[in-house]
């Protein structure tokens, strides 16, 4: 029998479709997301997957796993929630504190494993009014709600078992992470309580912030012009100018932190009509510590 190649070679391709096909059909991974949704049940599932993990001592596993719980270097969630004023002291705090993280946590949820506390129990929290300190604080100082979750591996409440043991180093050995789980970029992390803490009592009446933040709230710029002394003199340079802005945007305060009087004079004659929008904080009108940098050159 004889057939031209082509033929021959699309034959064979429809013959390998139905193989492949099977070959793919099979269950894929899902994704985080999927796979541990923003649910009670889905943070039980995560944790007992841990757990498992390190009473099986599959250390790729849990440490897999473990390492999800912390959030990744460009997440924005702090400031998201809480707003630039607070949430940015607060990412700060918890870089500080990633790198003992990791294995803190560990050491605990292994201790839960050789104890045998395997299934914990999921308490969620997202209404100020039904709690109490200091939990009702970290609720209220959000822009947005959003959930905070605990576990109870033995009871209704948190537990923390400290090692009784001479010469222990008096670290947590087991029970349930002192700190809280929210749901960030399609997964859970695990934010330490020490960090939330750090939330002042009272909201201030007023934050520093940085011009990229406020670039946006710009209402009315007039521009700054060259001063024609500079251009005749070729005075060249760098200002910086610093200004207070009241709760309704207008600048309340004015000064010039570094630069040639020349360039400063002409920078304090623009910025000065400059109007922002109001700027809140957790609801409330604050006012703004704004430092604006400018750069003068002469071609």
């Amino acid at each position: 029998m004889f057939c031209r190649l082509p033929s021959c070679l699309a034959l064979l391709f429809l013959l390998l479709i139905p193989a492949r096909a099977q070959q793919n059909s099979g269950p894929t991974d899902k994704t985080e997301g999927e796979k541990y949704p923003n649910t009670s049940d889905g943070l039980q599932r995560l944790i007992e997957e841990i757990l498992q993990a390190a009473k099986a001592k599959d250390n790729v596993r849990e440490s897999e796993l473990i390492h999800s719980l912390l959030m990744s270097a460009d997440s924005t969630w702090f400031t998201d929630v809480y707003g630039p004023g607070f949430g940015s002291s607060l990412a700060a705090a918890y870089r500080r504190a990633t790198p003992n993280l990791e294995q803190e946590i560990r050491t605990i949820y292994e201790g839960n494993a050789h104890h045998g506390w395997m299934k914990p129990k999921i308490l969620g929290y997202s209404d100020p009014e039904s709690v109490n300190a200091p939990l009702d604080h970290f609720l209220n100082c959000m822009n947005e709600i959003e959930p905070l979750y605990t576990t109870a591996f033995q009871g209704d409440s948190q537990i923390l078992l400290i090692p009784l043991k001479a010469g222990a180093s008096g670290g947590q050995a087991a029970g349930d992470l002192d700190g809280y789980f929210v749901y960030d970029g399609g997964g859970f992390r695990f934010i330490p309580r020490d960090i939330l803490m750090k939330l002042p009592n009272e909201r201030p009446v007023r934050i520093s912030l940085d011009m990229k933040i406020m670039e946006s709230k710009l209402i009315d710029k007039a521009p700054v012009r060259m001063p024609a002394e500079a251009i005749k003199k070729r005075i060249s340079g760098r200002v910086v100018v610093e200004l207070i802005l009241d709760v309704g945007g207008n600048t309340k305060e004015l000064k010039v932190v570094e630069g040639d009087p020349i360039l400063a004079a002409a920078v304090q004659a623009a910025v000065k009509q400059w109007r922002f929008a109001p700027t809140q904080l957790d609801g409330d009108p604050v006012e703004v510590d704004l430092r604006v940098p400018f750069t003068f050159t002469i071609n």
